[in-house]
């Protein structure tokens, strides 16, 4: 969800910075199937566990792949330095973090200190969400993981990552919109 208000925002100012989603048109990003892909696979896991059952014969096959994409991504468009460079930080971010916990993001304890979260829990705990794991302080790279409540709009929980490729993507939003000068 942060990312949407992110891309809007990107635009708006963009705008105010005398840019236009048209300039886009003049150096178009290669490869931006590979996000929308890696965004679909991850929007698909619930349908993924209905069809398959037991989520732990495929999940970090899927994390990996989807992980890849990004990475690619990043790769295609790396004359976006700053903001593929912040894209790809992102991604390692939260790979490691999901990685080190068996395929899935880690839910710091942080999650216990705020009344609005207790669905989200049921649902980690009941296996509906079974891409997250409730860790403790000690758990591998929990500070990686989803570790700062945000409660904007509904409650949920970010990650480092999560805040780095908001930036990457504002980032690049910018640099995409802003008047090409003639060479």
């Amino acid at each position: 969800m942060i990312l949407i208000w992110v891309l809007a925002a990107a635009v708006l100012i963009g705008y105010f910075r005398g840019g236009r989603l048209s300039n886009y048109l003049q150096a178009p990003l290669r490869g931006v199937s590979l996000p929308v892909l890696a965004f679909l696979l991850e929007a698909a896991i619930p349908l993924w566990q209905r069809l398959f059952g037991d989520a732990w014969n495929w999940l970090a096959a899927e994390v990996l792949v989807q992980y890849a994409l990004l990475f690619l991504f990043c790769f295609l468009n790396r004359q976006h330095r700053l903001a593929s460079g912040l894209i790809a930080l992102a991604s390692g971010c939260n790979l490691a973090a999901m990685a080190a916990n068996g395929f899935r993001m880690p839910v710091s304890p942080v999650i216990y200190e705020n009344a609005l979260f207790s669905k989200f829990i049921a649902d980690v705990q009941s296996g509906q969400l079974y891409e997250y794991a409730l860790v403790e302080y000690g758990a591998p790279l929990w500070f990686l993981g989803d570790t700062i409540p945000v409660t904007i709009l509904s409650p949920g929980v970010a990650s480092v990552g999560d805040f780095l490729l908001a930036a990457g993507v504002f980032v690049l939003i910018q640099q995409l919109m802003k008047p090409r000068t003639l060479q």
